[in-house]
């Protein structure tokens, strides 16, 4: 089961890692790229940006800011790459669109799943995953496809519990007074 969810965890992360890269809020302070103070919808983003991030077309404008803000980061840096790279990173907003919301939520998790582990730790775990059978990684990725949630990993936040509130008293309330009506103050310079 952690061979499996290492594996899950993996190719996830992989793909997390290549679609957000270090586009956290921590990257948009250091580039200083504000976030934008109202929607931006796909109209209103330049020519680069919108060649860059034509697969999200469909979903642009139903995106939150943060989200707007993530991709738009990558969309920057997107003339600064090389063609292959520029179109593995489109490959990967269109296998990220395939992924239902749990599915994103799953990756989201194990992007910081895997931001936690140090540099060490994850090589150990690559090398361990490396050193299995072929046979062994080819029904890793069949269970990780089969299931769609991994039972071990934290569930999602639960609302907590509300107290009940307590009834009203039941004696009559005391009666206001009347309103009097404002008075009219001369505008003074």
């Amino acid at each position: 089961m952690a061979a499996t969810l290492f594996s899950v965890t993996i190719r996830s992360a992989i793909l997390a890692i290549a679609l957000l890269g270090a586009t956290g809020t921590a990257a948009a302070q250091a580039t200083g790229v504000p976030a934008p103070a109202k929607p931006l919808l796909w109209n209103q983003l330049t020519r680069p940006q919108q060649v860059a991030l034509e697969p999200l077309l469909a979903e642009w404008d139903e995106l939150d800011a943060a989200r707007k803000q993530k991709w738009l980061e990558i969309a920057n840096r997107y003339s600064s790459m090389q063609p292959d790279e520029q179109q593995r990173v489109q490959e990967r907003m269109r296998d990220w669109l395939k992924l239902t919301p749990e599915e994103r939520r799953l990756a989201r998790e194990n992007y910081t799943l895997s931001k936690k582990l140090g540099k060490n730790q994850k090589s150990a775990q690559w090398e361990q995953y490396q050193a299995l059978p072929e046979e062994e990684k080819k029904k890793l990725a069949a269970d990780a496809a089969s299931k769609k949630q991994v039972t071990n990993l934290p569930p999602k936040t639960q609302p907590k519990a509300v107290a009940p509130t307590k009834p009203a008293p039941t004696t009559a309330p005391a009666p206001t007074p009347p309103l009097t009506p404002a008075v009219p103050v001369p505008n003074v310079k």
